[in-house]
């Protein structure tokens, strides 16, 4: 074990050597300060990268011991920046990281200027070594003191040359009581020339706009006061700032004979100070005003037009399908698009109106001066007009476009957070009827936002208490009626009997992240089903589960389904996976890759709602599946409608021409039958044959044989299932 060196103690009038610990977790920082506290050291603390800059502004340290990952800065952008800077290029930086850091991350630590990293959770006693071992070769401080000319019995012009000898790097200036220079520094001397010399005042140096406030200061000081600061901006070729420390040297009768000032240079802690500032209410990628700013500005807003009694409005914008382009080409195109979207929403809107970026890729535009809605509304077509127009981004032609919603206040909300959120629930109507469009906010969505809130919250208590339950759909073989398959489909049984509709709780839970835990119970679910099939002489009979596009995007779902079938011991190729067209397209490249897996595991492959979403039939042909299901939407009316007739042959064409199989579901009468049939469709599934049912009423359905498909002339109810 280390063992630090004895330390002797600073001299009274020493400062003690200084440790910066920066941490965003006040857990974290108090352990650290236990551990640390019985070294003879200052420990100061920053819970940010950004103030930690602040506090290297005002004070030199010994040691950085810095956490790497952090909100807002993290360790590596703040040990750039403090690196940057040439007081503190030298300032040793400790990294404090979990030993399940990659070797990529503390490569770039050291990038930066990490001088050691210390993996967590560490003895305290090494910590404490490590720490021990850089105050050991910090060099000794000294105060900073103002030392009046003619203290201690000092001449004056020894008192001066004291001041310049322990404040080197400063301006070290004396005045009379009027204001002019007696002594300046040699310092003072090359920044200012004549400005400082012989006859000139003080003022002379300082800007236009600060020579009151400074006088003030300095020829009327703090009643009481014998020394103080002040800052103020001075004369030169670009704007800076300086910092003084004033002292008064008084005369043995008590009256003012000279004026002591020690000042430096502080414009580069301004403009730290202006960019911490800054970034603290705006966005980093795009400029624009964040959440809290625009909540600030919308404060100020509302409260001004409440008293004039004018409206504002409230646009909430969403980028429809914006994650398919960071899926499809990256982060770093995701990022240069919403700086095209940002720059278009700001060419969008007049000056005195605020377009901010609230979130991935959420935006608010706040209108003021509004004088009726058509004018709000006019602003909204007039964004989605901008923002859907192509855009080049590394090479490829996107078309990307925003769903809106709005509320008006006073109207909608009397506060900038109602405002907010009832333009976030009427952006989600516009974009759940279809997307680039707008909406205004009506009380009755409150309802509907409010009814999803508790729907997702008894999600997580369904999730919790297994209240899901899988009804079965047969497919029918179109040749001759035999069940060669089913297709498992979710339900939501309430304790009073009722149902919850899958089409009503799984956007809820792709929404809110709860779609994961219900897909892989439902794969568990129908993989348990087959084996009990298995048990009762129905080993033939595939049962084909739905993979949403969430959980087809995951990286372990080829390993879900394995890890399901291997539990319930049964064949791979019992087990039938449908995915829906929009998600497989979403990435067609990581789609190959997740299909091959999952073939591989010998799997059959089902493209489910084929023809509602765009598929290139370049992709669709190298697309390693087995079965093309038509949408219920174009069987809906084939007997009547020509196109949807159209447009169900050309899918069982295609299909054919890839060797695929075609399936037919939503099918509900004989006509759709007949035509169905007679146009070479190999399997239909719909409620003409039967509607989902219990696990046990899908048995009966086997034993009862195959369905009636031939026409008979007369009417034909197959809806029972009977033979």
């Amino acid at each position: 074990m280390l063992i630090p060196q004895a330390r002797v103690a600073p001299a009274a009038n020493q400062e003690a050597p200084a440790v910066l610990l920066v941490n965003d977790d006040p857990g974290a920082l108090f352990a650290l300060r236990s551990v640390l506290g019985d070294l003879d050291a200052d420990l100061v603390t920053a819970s940010s990268g950004e103030q930690a800059l602040l506090r290297l502004l005002k004070q030199d340290f010994c040691v950085i011991l810095m956490d790497v990952k952090m909100a807002g800065l993290d360790g590596f952008e703040t040990a750039r920046l403090v690196r940057a800077r040439p007081r503190s290029r030298a300032t040793p930086i400790v990294f404090l990281t979990s030993h399940r850091a990659s070797d990529l991350d503390r490569s770039r630590g050291f990038e930066v200027g990490a001088s050691d990293y210390v993996f967590m959770p560490v003895a305290p006693e090494v910590l404490k070594a490590k720490v021990q071992a850089f105050l050991d070769g910090a060099p000794e401080r000294r105060p900073v003191r103002a030392l009046a000319p003619g203290a201690h019995g000092e001449a004056p012009d020894a008192g001066i040359e004291r001041l310049i000898l322990e404040h080197a790097g400063d301006y070290v200036a004396l005045l009379d009581p009027a204001g002019a220079w007696l002594y300046t520094s040699p310092s003072y001397r090359a920044e200012f020339g004549a400005a400082v010399g012989p006859g000139a005042r003080y003022l002379e140096i300082v800007q236009v706009d600060d020579r009151e406030r400074v006088r003030a200061l300095v020829e009327h000081p703090p009643a009481g006061e014998s020394h103080w600061r002040l800052q103020y901006r001075v004369l030169g070729r670009s704007e800076r700032y300086f910092e003084s420390d004033a002292s008064l040297i008084r005369a043995p009768n008590g009256a003012v004979s000279q004026l002591v000032l020690i000042s430096r240079d502080i414009t580069e802690r301004k403009e730290m100070e202006a960019y911490v500032l800054h970034q603290s209410f705006h966005d980093s990628l795009t400029g624009l005003p964040n959440r809290l700013l625009l909540l600030d500005r919308l404060g100020q807003a509302t409260a001004q037009r409440e008293r004039q009694r004018a409206q504002v409005a409230v646009l909430f914008l969403d980028l429809d399908h914006f994650k398919e382009v960071n899926d499809t080409l990256g982060h770093a195109a995701g990022d240069r698009l919403l700086q095209v979207v940002a720059e278009r929403l700001a060419a969008s809107v007049r000056e005195g109106d605020t377009v901010a970026r609230v979130g991935g890729d959420e935006f608010v535009v706040m209108l003021v001066e509004l004088h009726q809605l058509a004018d709000a509304a006019l602003v909204a077509e007039k964004i989605i007009s901008a923002v859907s127009e192509a855009c080049q981004i590394e090479g490829s032609e996107l078309h990307i476009v925003p769903s809106i919603g709005m509320a008006i206040f006073p109207g909608d909300g009397g506060d900038p957070d109602t405002l907010l959120r009832n333009a976030d629930i009427a952006m989600y109507h516009a974009k759940r009827d279809g997307g680039a469009h707008y909406c205004f906010f009506t009380a009755q969505m409150q309802e509907v936002a409010s009814h999803r809130l508790a729907l997702g919250s008894a999600l997580q208590r369904a999730i919790r208490n297994d209240e899901f339950v899988m009804h079965y759909q047969p497919k029918v073989q179109a040749a001759s009626g035999a069940i060669i398959g089913f297709e498992a489909l979710i339900r939501w049984p309430q304790a009073d009997g009722a149902t919850i509709s899958p089409s009503q709780f799984i956007p809820i839970a792709e929404e809110t992240g709860r779609i994961d835990p219900i897909g892989a119970w439902a794969i568990r679910q129908v993989a348990a089903e087959l084996q009990r099939w298995t048990g009762l002489g129905f080993a033939d009979v595939p049962i084909a589960v739905n993979v949403s596009a969430l959980q087809f995007r995951r990286e372990d779902v080829a390993r879900c389904l394995g890890a399901a079938v291997d539990a319930a011991r049964i064949e791979p190729a019992m087990l039938e996976v449908e995915l829906t067209e929009s998600g497989v397209m979403s990435n067609p490249a990581q789609a190959i890759e997740t299909l091959h897996q999952i073939h591989a595991l010998g799997m059959t492959i089902a493209i489910d709602d084929f023809g509602t979403g765009y598929s290139s039939l370049a992709y669709l042909k190298r697309f390693p599946i087995d079965k093309l299901k038509i949408d219920a939407s174009f069987v809906r009316d084939i007997a009547t409608d020509p196109s949807d007739a159209a447009i169900v042959l050309a899918i069982i064409g295609l299909a054919h021409v890839l060797e695929l199989t075609v399936i037919a579901e939503g099918v509900e009468t004989r006509e759709q039958v007949d035509f169905l049939v007679a146009h070479g469709c190999d399997e239909l599934q719909g409620n003409y044959f039967s509607a989902a049912v219990s696990n046990e009423d899908a048995v009966g359905l086997l034993r009862r044989g195959p369905f009636r498909i031939e026409a008979t002339g007369e009417h034909d109810d197959n809806r029972a299932g009977g033979a």
